[in-house]
């Protein structure tokens, strides 16, 4: 699967604009994950 990472950037919630994993949603969701708390796009706020 193509990453659409400037496509995601567009809708992406993430108030951290420099962070690594913007717009690269399957790996944002993993470290959060690990984290064990949930990326703002996935919080509802």
């Amino acid at each position: 699967m193509e990453c659409k990472k400037t496509e995601n950037k567009k809708e992406c919630a993430c108030k951290d604009k420099n962070c690594v994993r913007n717009g690269v949603c399957c790996e944002c969701v993993a470290y959060h994950r690990k984290k064990g708390n949930l990326p703002v796009c996935l919080r509802g706020e």
